[in-house]
């Protein structure tokens, strides 16, 4: 016996669906970061840990300045040049 046009349109209709739950066990099923003692101080470290400012104020020792620098000097760049 024939099926109607209505009966195989029902029928992809359903087999698409069963498709699509599929993929979404699949997708769900998939591993994941878990959380555990190895990666709790990981989480918890990026939270608390600070970085330390690479531009720091600093003051010439000899003419008593302040400017901000990345290098560790104790003297400006006008009184570092003059020595």
């Amino acid at each position: 016996m024939a099926k109607s046009n209505a009966e195989k349109v029902k029928e992809a209709e359903e087999a698409l669906a069963r498709k699509y739950e599929e993929e979404v066990l699949n997708r769900k099923a998939k591993a994941g970061l878990h959380t555990d003692a190895c990666t709790t101080p990981l989480k918890m470290a990026k939270g608390h840990m600070r970085r330390k400012p690479l531009i720091k104020r600093a003051i010439c020792q000899k003419c008593g300045k302040i400017f901000k620098t990345n290098r560790n000097t104790k003297f400006c760049f006008k009184c570092e040049k003059m020595k």
